[in-house]
């Protein structure tokens, strides 16, 4: 069992151009956790996220990372289009994720090829990677983007809906999937989702934003406010 900080939020607010969406936000997520982000669409959550990215600062607070170095962050954004102009494989968006591992204009490795490909593996779909990207499946498409995201040789791997948008059948591979990789690498996880009913059970801490305030617990303690205040909205 880890004990130690990977992630702390500190009374941040967030938000963009000086408008805030959430305020007095803090928690902390441990090393080696699997952490669940749930909340109703537009109520913060891709902000809350990249704001973990450094994608935007926190408009006041302060976030930090672990005891020291900055941790490498793997990221598999809400979605992601590939311009299909451009014939990219499926391998080829896998490399991709191997480029800030190196210099500028240079080719790629051996090393970073074999380690693509250790990523399609992982995620099942190595006889798939001289195909198209544009010609995958929804589902396959997501799992190619986690590979990508793996190649980046994460400490924490974030996933923004990463089930939206594919059918039941496929939700349920793709969560399967991450809950191995979160096991065979002992990444920390960070997953947004609104699809409550697909969350495994054995997930210990989720935060759940509601009515512009963010709440952290267990399946069952979300679970519970969350049908109090449902009962309470009806009386």
């Amino acid at each position: 069992m880890y004990t130690e900080n990977c992630i702390t939020l500190k009374d941040v607010t967030i938000g963009y151009h000086g408008s805030p969406v959430l305020r007095d936000v803090s928690f902390s997520i441990k090393k080696g956790a699997f952490t669940v982000l749930v909340g109703p669409n537009g109520s913060g959550k891709t902000t809350l996220f990249k704001t973990i990215l450094k994608l935007i600062p926190p408009l006041c607070g302060s976030v930090i990372y672990g005891t020291g170095a900055h941790p490498k962050l793997g990221y598999v954004p809400q979605r992601m289009f590939l311009d299909e102009i451009y014939p990219f494989t499926a391998g080829e968006v896998v490399v991709m994720g191997t480029f800030g591992q190196k210099k500028p204009f240079c080719p790629i490795s051996k090393t970073n090829r074999l380690l693509a490909e250790q990523c399609l593996k992982d995620v099942g779909l190595l006889e798939q990677k001289r195909q198209l990207f544009s010609q995958l499946s929804g589902g396959q498409k997501q799992r190619i983007l986690i590979a990508r995201a793996l190649a980046t040789r994460p400490d924490i791997l974030l996933l923004d809906e990463p089930i939206t948008g594919v059918d039941v059948f496929a939700q349920k591979m793709i969560m399967e999937l991450i809950s191995q990789l979160h096991k065979k690498h002992k990444l920390t996880v960070i997953m947004v989702t609104h699809e409550i009913h697909s969350i495994p059970q054995w997930i210990n801490e989720l935060l759940w934003i509601h009515h512009n305030k963010l709440n952290l617990g267990t399946m069952a303690e979300m679970l519970s406010m969350f049908s109090e205040q449902k009962t309470l909205s009806t009386v």
